[in-house]
């Protein structure tokens, strides 16, 4: 499924819950093997906030290139990347993604997890968490859809299983 995609630009693009666009993601369509989609994005592929970055005087490259893992049916999604030597995986607490045969979407509901393979994992930006979830009024299977997938991801990491088994 998909063969013809491979190797095109599938960009991600990236709202937050109240509608208002966050991020364009570079991407380029490598497989998919559902519910995985699995891209790659290069150094220097232009990030932004616009959904082109030609029309976002902002847009900056990408510091690493690496893999990105898109489910549809979890609330996560996660970036690999060697950094300095060292596999890096982040990882977004979201919406599952959604996919149009030409881009990818979803939601990011700000908690992310940040981590080192030869690290201790961290959680990310619990505080704009809270803060959205309140103003922009998260019903509570949202909320506890973002906490049930922080406590996935790191037991997946305490495991090393499938996507954080590189080192």
């Amino acid at each position: 499924m998909y063969e013809d995609l491979i190797g095109r630009e599938t960009p991600i693009h990236v709202r937050k819950f109240d509608g208002s666009y966050h991020r364009r993601w570079p991407g380029r369509f490598v497989a998919n093997k559902p519910p995985l989609y699995l891209l790659v994005f290069g150094a220097n592929e232009l990030i932004s906030n616009t959904p082109d970055p030609a029309d976002d005087p902002a847009a900056w490259p990408a510091r690493y290139g690496g893999d990105i893992f898109l489910f549809e049916d979890r609330w996560w999604n996660a970036a690999c990347a060697k950094r300095e030597g060292r596999t890096w995986y982040y990882v977004n607490i979201a919406s599952p993604v959604e996919f149009d045969g030409e881009t990818f979407s979803y939601v990011d509901l700000d908690l992310d997890v940040s981590w080192y393979a030869d690290a201790s994992p961290r959680v990310l930006d619990e505080d704009e968490f809270l803060a959205h979830s309140e103003a922009m009024s998260y019903p509570a299977d949202v909320v506890r859809h973002a906490r049930e997938a922080v406590d996935e991801v790191l037991e997946l990491i305490r495991q090393r299983a499938f996507p954080f088994d590189r080192t």
